[in-house]
């Protein structure tokens, strides 16, 4: 019988690309996900916040509590950075984020098997844990920005290490070929692809636009400073690039980006969206905010909520403030009270849900390309290419023009999270 792997995944995107990429890479287990029950773990860590590490350190005791003859590796960017931590917790296996690329290795030797056939140094998927509509791709690791409270850079590294275009070609034709419809583009900061390979994010877009097939991009989270003229000239140019990005504002005050080391101005960010819906008035946006930084104002507040406002955003994500060990940010003076934090952080996201409904009426009576994920009893679910939900009367498959009749939502209150009720 098999040895049994359960892999749980925290954080991000590229996080959940690599922990398929893992999976895929362990060929000689049987690999689940987020099950309770298995012969070994993989934990693939985040270390973007207290609470991810918290939560990491709380499934850990659980699935040992389950599982005492079970073994558990840590990988990932917390294990990156305190190794010792999860040592002493009681990981048999602690591997930074280099090393997911040998987990086939760290997983035989824990299982004591043969190590099998070493892979290449680039992780890669031919499937998704999405299922079988939408997968991810990672296309580079690494960050060159320094901002002043993240430790992803510190774990990741300030060298770009870009996948080659080649490789990216046959992954993504590869996906493309199974059935997937919709890919993610990922990476910890896509706009800086091919930074070390004399290419760019927009040429790579390019190459992938002659691969044949009734597909999608979504790109993954970007910075405005790296949305440049061709990235531009090529959206407005192709009909399968998604007209939403994920871009990058957390705050909306310039004396706290200049102190978060942000590489751009509330006014050039604004400039970015603008040139965005200069290309389609519809074009979607979604963001993060972290609010309660060192020193922020109740004026710097007012003008994070007031941006909210003027951006019209699809979504957007609100963080507290978290001091995160060996960043700039954890030693700085002014630090804000917790209370404040959540009452700021109370503020944005109900001005955030605001947005959404306000972004959503304007779309009312529009036709839109949803790509179906999902169909039940009664109805189909998918998204748009400005990454609208949509419920679909009926059952359909692939892609469909839906026109958007009237919002809905499932709950009442804060947790409420409209969807447009759609018809083809």
């Amino acid at each position: 019988m098999r040895k049994t792997v359960s892999i749980y995944t925290f954080g991000c995107k590229m996080n959940q690309y690599e922990s398929q990429a893992m999976a895929e890479r362990l060929e000689d287990y049987e690999v689940s996900f987020s099950k309770e029950h298995a012969d070994l773990f993989i934990l693939n860590s985040c270390t973007v916040t207290s609470e991810a590490e918290r939560k990491l350190r709380q499934l850990f005791r659980r699935l040992k509590g389950l599982n005492p003859n079970s073994k558990i590796i840590v990988a990932g960017c917390y294990s990156e950075l305190s190794p010792n931590q999860l040592r002493k917790l009681g990981a048999d296996e602690v591997i930074g984020v280099k090393e997911k690329t040998a987990i086939h290795r760290f997983v035989s030797k824990q299982l004591n098997r043969p190590d099998g056939v070493e892979k290449g140094s680039f992780l890669t998927v031919t499937s998704s844990i999405e299922g079988r509509t939408r997968a991810f791709l990672g296309i580079e690791d690494g960050c060159l920005n320094h901002c002043s409270y993240c430790r992803i850079r510190l774990a990741r590294g300030n060298k770009i290490i870009s996948k080659p275009v080649d490789l990216v070609k046959r992954e993504f034709s590869g996906l493309v070929e199974r059935g997937y419809r919709e890919v993610v583009l990922t990476g910890i900061n896509i706009g800086y692809y091919g930074f070390d390979l004399d290419t760019s994010l927009a040429e790579l877009l390019y190459e992938l636009e002659k691969i044949r097939g009734d597909w999608r991009i979504r790109l993954g989270s970007i910075d405005p400073d790296t949305m440049n003229e061709s990235f531009l000239e090529l959206i407005a140019n192709s009909s399968r690039l998604a007209r939403h990005l994920h871009l990058s504002l957390q705050s909306g005050s310039d004396a706290v980006l200049r102190s978060m080391r942000r590489n751009y101005t509330v006014s050039e960010y604004l400039r970015a969206v603008e040139r965005a819906r200069s290309i389609d008035s519809r074009f979607a946006f979604t963001t993060d905010l972290i609010t309660g930084f060192p020193e922020e104002s109740d004026d710097d507040h007012r003008r994070t909520l007031r941006i909210i406002e003027e951006v019209n955003f699809l979504k957007v994500h609100v963080f507290r403030f978290s001091k995160r060990p060996g960043t700039e940010a954890a030693e700085m003076t002014g630090q804000i009270d917790s209370g404040v934090k959540k009452s700021r952080s109370v503020e944005l996201m109900e001005e955030a849900v605001r947005s959404r409904e306000s972004y959503l009426e304007k779309q009312i009576g529009r036709m839109n390309r949803v790509l179906i994920e999902r169909s039940d009893s009664f109805c189909s679910h998918g998204f748009d290419e400005y990454y609208i939900p949509h419920r679909i009367a009926g059952k359909h498959e692939g892609f469909v023009d839906a026109k958007i009749i009237e919002l809905q939502s499932d709950e009442e209150g804060s947790d409420a999270e409209l969807y447009c009720r759609s018809v083809v």
